[in-house]
């Protein structure tokens, strides 16, 4: 019995995303730290993040082609309003 318990625990573990992201209609979803990727979330789109222990930040740029220059951090889980058209982001540890 305690063997199906631990077969069915790493199931659900292995399924399970680290991190969540959503903006309107797009969703992104990753089980590790996410480079530099480039999106558009137009400005004003509601944004939902949850984080998790190994991707717990993610961090917004407002600056086309570029990830250099932090625009917003959210940490852990949070919902924001994007008050800039958005057009990248970088999920940390």
């Amino acid at each position: 019995m305690k063997l199906s318990a631990w077969t069915l625990a790493a199931a659900l573990l292995s399924t399970t995303s680290a991190w969540q992201l959503e903006a309107g209609s797009q969703t992104w979803t990753g089980s590790t730290p996410q480079g530099c990727k480039a999106v558009l979330i137009p400005r004003g789109t509601q944004i939902s993040w949850r984080g998790s222990r190994g991707a717990s930040t993610v961090q917004f740029f407002n600056v086309q082609g570029r990830c250099t220059q932090v625009y917003r951090t959210v940490m852990g889980v949070g919902d924001i309003n994007a008050s800039n058209t958005i057009y990248g982001f970088v999920v940390k540890a």
